[in-house]
């Protein structure tokens, strides 16, 4: 109280006027004053900040027309074990970030997200864009990794990979809601300070008079006196910054002036909104106030404090001090959402889909059949599968030829690669094995349904074409591809009972 006195007397002296003026005395400034007006000053300083931050974004802004250094963005494959950006590869060209954000969100909150857009005609014709996304802990970059490498976003098989470590920011672009509702403050309790009560004690918490904090019942005050020492505080830092510069402020002048100046300040600013949080005494504002007052005053500094939990006072509930840097220490693994994974040896919905799509719009050209190939062996784990959908698609009567022969080509593309060193794409062969004689059943059917000798004959030959093919590359037995010939023929019955077993 004596140095607040001190200081308030100090900054009222004045030196004497010159003889012969009128003395106009300026009114002294009280702490409060000086308080007021340093938080002005740092205000100013803030804004100035900022539109110096404005200034250079502006620079940054493609828009602009200033060229970006990309290399500070991000490149493929640096090998550094601490970073925590994700190369995307393989992006749908409309995907958004705002997209991404959602999609790999779940994983952790986000440090950074950049799409690389097409600049020229000839990165615009690959139809594909690719992209970084950093995340606040490398923990939660890892998982993402593992999750979503390979892929369908939008019909696109995302291809992830490390890329070179970016700043980290101090706090997120996203928040993942299952981490955010971990920094709300939970809800109100009727207890001193907002005081989490046990479960078992919920209902037995006593009404609150709205004229005092304690029950004044002998019976409400035993209550109170069991549940308060089992109860937890809960401290949560504000979001709003200018509230949270306001409180650490404040601390900095009741550490220094002593508990007089906070008294002094709850006076002065009593219908002050920005105050509140020296009234509210539930208030999460409050208890962040009470507790970082606390902390400082046990030793610990603004941005580095004890974490473990504690009594404040005697008798009284326990403290949870907030983690520090909650954002940067990785997202707790029970708050992932679990994914659905297809079962093994299927493909997931999107995938599906995808595939389907393929088949559908395939023609006879050899890149077409190539695409849908290549998706069959990179989704090998899925044969089984594959070819049942292989078997479908040649089953539709409407189907027009060249479609048909399309899809038999695209058969003996896969069968020509069964013996890659891809896994599981020798699951292929004993697949269709099962298959080729339904298959050419079916196809015998289509022939047959052909009315034009002339395109009845150019259909039968491309079809033996492949049957030679298979056979110089010996990828079944002779007598198995004489019954699968047959059964294009209709030259055996047995072609049909096998088809409907």
């Amino acid at each position: 109280a004596e140095r607040a006195q001190e200081y308030a007397r100090l900054l009222s002296d004045r030196k004497p006027d010159r003889p012969g003026k009128r003395k106009e005395r300026e009114k002294k400034k009280s702490n409060l004053e000086l308080f007021k007006e340093e938080l002005k000053l740092i205000q100013e300083e803030r804004e100035e900040r900022h539109k110096y931050k404005g200034v250079i974004k502006q620079m940054d802004d493609p828009e602009s027309g200033v060229i970006i250094d990309e290399s500070k963005i991000g490149s493929f494959d640096c090998g550094d074990p601490t970073t925590t950006n994700l190369y995307l590869g393989n992006l749908h060209p409309k995907i958004t970030e705002q997209q991404l954000m959602e999609v790999f969100g779940k994983y952790g909150p986000l440090a950074s997200i950049k799409i690389m857009w097409p600049r020229s005609d000839e990165e615009k014709a690959r139809a594909r864009n690719c992209g970084f996304v950093a995340f606040m802990n490398r923990k939660d970059g890892e998982r993402a990794l593992r999750y979503l490498n390979g892929k369908d976003v939008m019909g696109y098989e995302m291809k992830l990979g490390w890329g070179k470590g970016v700043p980290i920011p101090p706090h997120p672009i996203y928040i993942p809601p299952a981490m955010l509702e971990l920094t709300m403050p939970p809800p109100p309790s009727g207890l001193p300070f907002n005081a989490q009560p046990l479960p078992r004690d919920r209902h037995k918490v006593p009404r609150m008079r709205s004229d005092g904090p304690y029950p004044v019942d002998p019976d409400d005050m035993e209550k109170m006196e069991k549940i308060l020492p089992q109860a937890l505080v809960k401290v949560v830092i504000p979001t709003e910054r200018n509230l949270l510069m306001l409180i650490h402020h404040t601390i900095e002048f009741v550490i220094r002036e002593g508990p007089m100046f906070e008294a002094m300040i709850m006076n002065r600013e009593l219908n002050n909104p920005m105050f509140r949080f020296l009234f509210e005494n539930q208030s999460p504002a409050h208890i962040y106030y009470r507790w970082k007052l606390y902390s400082m005053l046990q030793g610990d500094i603004q941005n580095k404090w004890r974490t473990s939990e504690f009594r404040m006072f005697k008798g009284g509930s326990i403290w949870r001090p907030p983690p520090m840097n909650p954002y940067t220490q990785g997202m707790p693994e029970e708050l992932v959402e679990p994914e659905v994974e297809p079962r093994k040896g299927s493909l997931s919905p999107t995938q599906r889909d995808r595939l389907e799509d393929l088949i559908r719009n395939m023609t006879p050209e050899r890149l077409k059949v190539a695409e849908v190939m290549v998706f069959c062996m990179e989704h090998s784990e899925a044969a089984e599968e594959i070819c049942d959908c292989i078997l479908e698609s040649l089953s539709n009567p409407s189907t027009a030829l060249y479609k048909k022969i399309a899809r038999l080509y695209l058969i003996s593309d896969i069968l020509h690669n069964c013996g890659v060193k891809i896994t599981n794409a020798s699951y292929y062969r004993r697949g269709l094995e099962a298959r080729l004689i339904p298959i050419f059943t079916e196809i015998h059917q289509t022939y047959k349904s052909i009315e034009s000798r002339m395109k009845a004959e150019g259909f039968r030959m491309r079809v033996m074409k492949i049957f030679q093919a298979w056979e110089d590359w010996a990828v079944y037995s002779k007598d198995f591809l004489i019954r699968i010939q047959n059964a294009f023929l209709g030259l055996t019955s047995d072609a049909v009972e096998e088809a409907g077993s």
